[in-house]
């Protein structure tokens, strides 16, 4: 009985949020076509996007978002690591770890950003680069558990090409 409590729980917390992402972008798409968003109602759109996994509309809008921008240069970070986000998982290498390095330019110490980086070097095989991607983040976080694994992880694999 306990199982069937915690399954509906989670299927209704999911219709949720479901229902929630919905309405935002609604709000959001309505404002721009409209004419209305700011390039922070794009940032929204683009992260519900994201959360939609719906990879090319994301990046559509967080690039508008980029154009225009008004806000601190450090919220700014947050829209290059939306973007590279994206681009990685539309296997877009390149670009995502140069929107990697914008965030991270911009936020020094924005351990996603450089979990993120880490990740992408990781997936192109460049476990050095990951390697100093995670090592950044341990100097920021000491007690992150994915730069942890993930630097052992890359250290291993470059003692086995040494």
């Amino acid at each position: 009985m306990g199982f069937l409590v915690v399954g509906a729980y989670l299927v209704v917390r999911q219709v949720l949020i479901r229902r929630e992402l919905e309405e935002a972008a609604k709000v959001l798409g309505e404002r721009v076509r409209t004419g209305e968003a700011t390039s922070e109602d794009y940032f929204e759109l683009g992260v519900i996007l994201l959360r939609k996994k719906l990879y090319t509309q994301a990046t559509k809008n967080l690039e508008k978002a980029q154009k225009g921008w008004t806000g601190e240069p450090e919220e700014l970070a947050q829209v290059h690591n939306a973007l590279g986000y994206a681009l990685f998982n539309m296997e877009r290498l390149e670009p995502a770890i140069n929107e990697y390095k914008k965030a991270v330019s911009l936020q020094p110490g924005y351990v996603t950003a450089w979990n993120n980086l880490g990740d992408a070097y990781e997936k192109q095989k460049k476990y050095g680069d990951a390697l100093s991607a995670y090592k950044e983040v341990l100097t920021y976080a000491p007690d992150n558990k994915v730069a942890n694994a993930r630097s052992e992880y890359c250290r291993t694999r470059l003692q086995r090409t040494a």
